[in-house]
């Protein structure tokens, strides 16, 4: 920090002392074309900060919440790139509970796969058991 501070106060003693053997008209051009030129590159670099701002957020904005109740459930709240497994050995007795979530994504029983984005992996479920629920 104290480096940066030093070169920039050694920076604008040479931009002065330069500018000040120029004359006040060639100072003045000088001075003219440094600022417009630094307000363009300021302004660009504002741009690009602004778009990859708005990026991001439009990226996250479509992600919704995402519940898997049951036995053996599986939720992912983005996107899944990787193959999904599920399996439930011996499911008596095991209701399905339904997820209290208002809006989203959302799966209820056993084996259920819930994703809150794309897949584009394959999916196996397989649950094998006596089932009896009732």
């Amino acid at each position: 920090m104290i480096m940066m501070t030093v070169a920039v106060g050694v920076g604008a003693a040479v931009i002065v002392v330069v500018l000040a053997g120029q004359g006040l008209d060639r100072a003045e051009k000088w001075v003219s074309v440094v600022v417009g030129s630094g307000s363009v590159v300021l302004s660009a670099a504002g741009l690009v900060l602004g778009w990859l701002t708005w990026r991001q957020s439009q990226t996250g904005a479509g992600l919704q919440p995402v519940n898997a109740s049951g036995s053996g459930a599986v939720a992912i709240g983005g996107d899944s790139r990787g193959g999904i497994e599920v399996d439930v050995l011996d499911v008596s007795d095991v209701p399905p509970v339904d997820p209290l979530v208002p809006y989203g994504v959302r799966a209820s029983g056993t084996g259920a796969v819930a994703i809150g984005g794309d897949s584009t992996a394959p999916i196996r479920t397989s649950v094998t058991g006596r089932g009896d629920t009732a």
